[in-house]
């Protein structure tokens, strides 16, 4: 049985963000899906990562590897998706995965539907919305399912 592709789009959450810069193996397919697909995050993202790092590390070298790794990657304004926000907002608020009911992330899916895009989070939010969701791991082995494909 042959998986379903990730789209040509995907959006990342601030924990891939931040996965990525704390040394995980994220890095790098974070960095080689940004070449063969078009890989966008929003600035509450952005800001999301630099509060994080803030805390668990202050120092100008994660300031610049997260400004490093947010240069490779699309940044959607927010204007793009904001008519998208109370919709997604309301249907993350009803997806039962993730239990609490949280539209915090809605920026996140209202982005992802903006662009027809997928999403690749740790959280377990947007399973139950009806929207393609990835985690690193099935992500991983999508990537290297297409990679051997190619080959």
């Amino acid at each position: 049985m042959s998986r379903r592709r990730p789209s040509g789009k995907i959006v990342v959450d601030a924990n891939i963000v931040l996965s990525a810069l704390r040394g995980r193996r994220t890095l790098h397919y974070l960095e080689s899906s940004a070449v063969r697909r078009v890989v966008c995050t929003t600035e509450h993202v952005r800001l999301e990562v630099f509060a994080v790092l803030d805390q668990i590390d202050p120092g100008p070298r994660a300031r610049r590897a997260a400004d490093d790794l947010f240069g490779k990657l699309f940044a959607a304004s927010p204007e793009q998706y904001l008519e998208l926000m109370p919709a997604a907002a309301s249907r993350l608020a009803r997806a039962p995965a993730s239990g609490n009911g949280s539209p915090r992330d809605a920026h996140i899916l209202a982005l992802a539907w903006t662009l027809e895009a997928d999403i690749w989070s740790h959280d377990r939010d947007y399973a139950g919305t009806g929207w393609p969701s990835w985690s690193s791991a099935n992500l991983i082995a999508a990537l290297a399912d297409e990679t051997a494909a190619e080959s």
